[in-house]
């Protein structure tokens, strides 16, 4: 079956601009949905969000500074408070009529910071989804970020189906993923994509077994569960079902927080959790598998990015695999209709 795949994002959904970690009392300049953004902290520690351009002159507020609860310009001294408003300006005592800069809303859920910029009454009606597992210590978590030199529906199709990886990368792919796959099992909502399916029994990795003190031989159970839960992020695991006798199960969670930078670049913030093998000693033995995984999905999907620059979107062959991937195009293209 042939279906077009277009671009675009939808504007009113929360995106993570960055981890909270990142966001101190020194500002942090970033992009976003094709918008300047800076992000800094209060005194009391909340993020504040604003737009990263001087009402003044063009030059960013990201290359000043913070006093108290405002942002100062690095050029012309105006400081603006949490809401964008100016509020002081040094050459003169009144604050010229109405000069501000936009701000946002700002959410922290888990370690990450989601930003809206879409109509702010609908904000509330669709928080950011709770990803507590990146700070509960029941899981140890790592993971990076970067940007990717593509459109953000490219990552979404990425993270739809990964039966790609055992093409990819046999490294990192679970021995089960060579052959054919089970039947998707596919939940929907209005917004949101959940899918599962069970793998025949398989070992586990060697890097993986090697890691948890499992067995490299003996074939477990396992089952794949993915879900896209808004424009922003997804949220998938994957399950080796190891029998009580030897711990229970072992559950990665994979966490995706992608944000349209522009029509050709998203950030892509990633972190990877587990519930076994606890210890730095061992999330330093899994980083780098990982990372080098992520990375190469980042360089085939910046020449995917190239392929359509040069030659535009075309038509897609999909396969049964594809169930999921076409359920979230869907509910895309629906987004992007209702916002006109």
């Amino acid at each position: 079956m042939r279906v077009r795949h277009d671009a675009g994002y939808p504007r009113n959904a929360w995106y993570a601009l960055a981890s909270s970690a990142e966001v101190t009392r020194e500002p942090l300049g970033t992009r976003a949905l094709e918008r300047a953004v800076v992000l800094f902290r209060t005194t009391e520690g909340a993020v504040v969000a604003l737009g990263d351009r001087d009402a003044h002159r063009p030059y960013p507020l990201s290359l000043g500074r913070v006093e108290g609860d405002t942002i100062v310009s690095g050029y012309s001294g105006f400081a603006y408070d949490r809401t964008g408003a100016c509020v002081r300006v040094p050459s003169q005592e009144q604050v010229p009529y109405g000069a501000r800069v936009p701000s946002y809303l700002v959410r922290e859920e888990g370690d990450l910071v989601w930003v809206w910029f879409g109509e702010p009454s609908l904000a509330e009606r669709r928080p950011p989804v709770p990803t507590s597992w990146l700070t509960d210590h029941a899981w140890e978590t790592f993971g990076g970020q970067w940007e990717t030199a593509a459109n953000v529906r490219l990552l979404h199709d990425n993270f739809a189906d990964i039966t790609h990886v055992a093409v990819v990368d046999p490294v990192i792919s679970p021995p089960t993923l060579v052959g054919v796959a089970p039947a998707l099992e596919v939940e929907l909502t209005e917004t949101t994509v959940v899918f599962h399916r069970d793998w025949p029994a398989a070992p586990m990795p060697a890097w993986q077994a090697s890691v948890s003190g499992s067995s490299a031989t003996t074939p477990y159970p396992q089952r794949e569960e993915g879900a896209f839960l808004a424009p922003g992020l997804w949220a998938d695991r994957w399950d080796v079902l190891l029998p009580p006798e030897e711990g229970g199960p072992q559950v990665f969670r994979f966490t995706h927080a992608v944000t349209p930078v522009d029509d050709r670049h998203t950030r892509h913030i990633w972190r990877v959790s587990r519930n076994f093998a606890p210890g730095a000693h061992a999330s330093e033995a899994l980083r780098p598998i990982f990372e080098a995984y992520y990375v190469k999905v980042r360089e085939i999907l910046e020449t995917m990015q190239q392929v359509i620059d040069r030659d535009g979107y075309g038509e897609d062959v999909n396969v049964a695999a594809d169930l999921a991937v076409l359920q979230v195009r869907k509910i895309l293209r629906r987004l992007l209709a209702d916002e006109g």
